[in-house]
This record gives structure tokens, C-alpha cells and sequence, in this order.
């Protein structure tokens, strides 16, 4: 989206006469405009803040959609004779086909172009839209979810990439608007999967609806023409991508400079997706115990309160870079997970919203500070690549923990399988404290 700079003269361009939508995501597009010659596509020179704009719904409604099945899981236990641990893992099956893609794929941008991904990424997710939302057996829920994954995983680095290309100037925007957009879309896609899921068809319309979205999106994306920010690169320095070799799987970067943040803000990120990861997968099943009620916007709503206040304290908390408020957010949230626990064995419904708002408005203070440092510190180079990494170890989180959690759910009971997972990430939030006040 926001790529492109002009290809280097090893790159072969020639006159493109057809519309085929196929052609925006050719490597020729990095080509200056001149020799492209589109005679319908990829005209569009819009402003820098349309194309911010772009970005930001793209990976938005990515996110929405990646979380809109959470309030009718319980919908597709009843219909489809699915356990708690059979939802935990189609949580997971999203999460364990995203890192992968997102490992091998994540540096593709910076070759290809920002947009190449983010459209590709938005049409795959409409077709896993549509997957989900005529499964008949847990196969194909599975699949449509392995869609959704995929398609966050050719966005994830790609978008934030691209808002820093955009906001060379104000890195510090270009990061907040990445944690917002993306805290954000996961805390409204239960509240949009709940508000729409009140229909005649509760498991097919919030799909078709997002769908739709998506695809009236991606008509903007691909007439939009991409263009770099910065300063054209001189026609003898060497093309970014001339073969496939340079598109073949890489080992994962992490940068030389602010390696040391960038480590706590991929800690703060691996316990916060777990936590996350736990709400939207088993907060309706959890809430709906405690108060007393099936209907899908309770448990969208106690999901949406700890993600929507981390989305907040990121879009509204300006980052700090003081080691003991870091700390405390971090505390904050180890705090507010004992309180939830509590909650439940005191059968207090008032005190799981106020834990949740405090976990997820500690979580987002100290997530954003680390995540904006550690962005910041980054090869502009190799931005992507980075920042891909850093969402792989992110993403981590939403796998592993959250099987241990179905698996012990359906061993113990929910509430002892939640209130051991609590403890521990209560004890890797403390830990994580520990490091960030310890000098360098």
C-alpha cells in the first residue's frame, strides 16, 4: 500500500494492456508509473491520508473478523454437539496457521509491495467468511478458520509496515494506530458477531455481513495506486526482488539495535494473546455461569471489556517510557486476573467487569509503551521482517496456552482449568515486571 519504489533496472517491465485485478499483485508494480501504462487499474493517486485510512480498516476488519464467531460458539456446541475443548481448538487452529505463514511470508512485503499482501489478505479472509459460515461438521469450521489465519498472517507485517512507511515522521502514530487497529478489531468482533448474530440466521448472517465488507474494501485497495512516501531510489541502486529465490522462506530476524525491547514488548505480547486468546474462546461458556444467562452479547460483552479497554488505554494513553509505570500496567494485569478468578468463587458479576476493565487498561499502557520502543528501534529496511517476528512470538501465545486450558477444562471443570491458567500468567506478568524495572 505503501510501497512502491521505482524497480531497479534488473527488473523486466513491459506494457500491461489488460484490467485483470490479477495484475496489482504482479512484482511489476514496483515499476515506476510510466512504464507501467495500466490503462484502467491501479489509477487512483490517492492522498497519504486515504491511504492510511485503507490500511487501517484493511487490518481492522481482519482482526473483527478473526473474532466475530466468539458469541455463537456455544450456538455451534448446540448444533454441531462441540465441547469446550473442541472450541479451544478451533481457536488454535486460527493461531497455528497464522505463525507459520506469518514466519515464511512475513518479509514479502518489503519485496513485493504493502498493498500485494493487504488485498490479497482482505479477499481470502471474505473466502473464509464464507467457509465458516456454511460449515456443517468441525472440518470445515477448522478450515475456515485456517483462512482466517492465513489472511491475518500476509496483513499482519505487511500493515504495520505500511503505516510506518506512511508516518515516516511520527512513528509513534504509525504504532499507535497498528496496536488500535488491531486490539481493537479483536474487541469489536464479538460485540459485531453478537449484534448480528440476533437474526433468523445467527450463524450466517455475521459472516455474509463481513464478507461483503470486506469485499466493498477491496475495491479501493486495488485501484489505489501504490506509491513510496520517501524519496525515490536511484535507478542504479538493484531491484528489490528480480528472481523467487528472494521470496523463499526466512529464518526469523530480530533486530541489532533495542533488542532488549523488543524482547519485553514480544514477552508482554505472548501473555497478553494468551489471556486474549482465553476470553474469546471460552468467555461466553465462562460468564455464562456466573450470570446465569446463554445469551451471546454477555459473553461478547465481558470478552469486549478487556480487549476494548486495552484498545483504548493504546489509542488514549500517550506511551511512556518510565520503567516503573510499565511495570505497574504489567502488574495491573496479573492483579486483574486473580480478580476475575475471585469473581467466580465469590459469584460477583460486578467484580468481573471491573477485573476485566483492569486487566485489559494495564495490559494496553504497558503493551503500547514497550511495542512503541521497540517499533520505533527498527530497520526501516527491514521492517517487516521485524515487526513479523515480533507478532510471531505475539501470536504464540493464542496456541499452546489456550489447548493446556481446553485440555484441563475438559479434565477438571472450566473454573479450575481458568483459575490455574490465571495463576500462572499472574506469575509471568510478576516476572516480566521484574525485567523491565532491572537496568540494562
Amino acid at each position: 500500500m505503501a510501497d512502491l519504489s521505482p524497480a531497479g533496472p534488473g527488473l523486466p517491465t513491459r506494457q500491461l494492456a489488460g484490467n485483470r485485478l490479477s495484475e496489482a499483485l504482479l512484482p511489476l508494480e514496483l515499476a515506476p508509473r510510466g512504464q507501467l501504462q495500466l490503462s484502467a487499474l491501479s489509477r487512483w493517486n490517492a492522498v497519504r491520508g486515504v491511504r492510511v485510512a485503507l490500511v487501517a480498516l484493511a487490518l481492522l476488519f481482519l482482526l473483527i473478523g478473526a473474532n466475530l464467531a466468539t458469541p455463537v460458539y456455544p450456538m455451534l456446541q448446540q448444533r454441531l454437539g462441540l465441547t469446550a475443548f473442541d472450541t479451544t481448538l478451533l481457536f488454535t487452529v486460527y493461531v497455528f496457521a497464522l505463525v507459520p505463514v506469518l514466519a515464511a511470508v512475513g518479509h514479502w512485503s518489503d519485496l513485493l509491495g504493502r498493498r500485494a499482501l493487504i488485498l490479497t489478505a482482505v479477499v481470502l479472509a471474505a473466502g473464509g467468511d464464507a467457509v465458516f459460515a456454511t460449515a456443517h461438521g468441525f472440518g470445515q469450521l477448522a478450515a475456515g478458520r485456517a483462512i482466517q489465519g492465513v489472511a491475518v498472517a500476509l496483513s499482519t507485517g505487511a500493515a504495520g509496515a505500511a503505516l510506518g512507511d506512511l508516518l515516516p515522521d511520527h512513528q509513534t502514530l504509525a504504532a499507535k494506530l497498528t496496536l488500535a487497529c488491531s486490539a481493537g478489531g479483536v474487541a469489536l468482533g464479538p460485540i459485531a458477531g453478537a449484534a448480528l448474530a440476533t437474526g433468523r440466521n445467527p450463524l450466517l448472517t455475521p459472516f455474509l455481513v463481513h464478507a461483503l465488507a470486506l469485499l466493498a474494501l477491496a475495491v479501493p485497495l486495488a485501484v489505489v495506486h501504490p506509491r513510496m512516501p520517501g524519496a525515490p531510489r536511484h535507478p542504479a541502486e538493484p531491484p528489490r526482488i528480480t528472481t523467487a529465490f528472494h521470496l523463499k522462506p526466512r529464518r526469523l530476524t530480530l533486530p541489532v539495535q533495542g533488542r532488549r525491547t523488543f524482547l519485553l514488548a514480544a514477552g508482554a505480547g505472548f501473555i497478553s494473546y494468551a489471556v486474549f486468546g482465553v476470553y474469546l474462546s471460552l468467555a461466553p461458556a465462562f460468564s455464562a455461569r456466573l450470570l446465569h444467562t446463554h445469551a451471546p452479547m454477555a459473553g461478547a460483552v465481558v470478552a469486549a471489556l478487556l480487549l476494548g479497554s486495552s484498545a483504548a488505554a493504546q489509542l488514549l494513553v500517550p506511551p511512556t517510557s518510565s520503567r516503573p509505570l510499565i511495570a505497574l500496567g504489567v502488574t495491573g494485569l496479573a492483579l486483574g486476573l486473580a480478580l476475575v478468578v475471585l469473581a467466580q468463587y465469590a459469584h460477583l458479576p460486578a467484580l468481573l467487569f471491573a477485573a476485566s476493565l483492569l486487566a485489559g487498561t494495564s495490559q494496553g499502557l504497558a503493551f503500547r509503551s514497550l511495542f512503541t520502543t521497540a517499533v520505533a528501534a527498527m530497520n526501516p529496511a527491514n521492517r517487516a521482517a521485524e515487526m513479523s517476528t515480533l507478532w510471531v512470538i505475539v501470536y504464540l501465545g493464542s496456541s499452546a496456552p489456550i489447548v493446556g486450558v481446553g485440555a484441563l477444562a475438559r479434565t477438571y471443570g472450566l473454573l479450575p482449568a481458568v483459575s490455574g491458567f490465571a495463576a500462572v500468567a499472574a506469575l509471568a506478568c510478576l516476572g516480566l515486571a521484574g525485567a523491565v524495572l532491572r537496568r540494562r
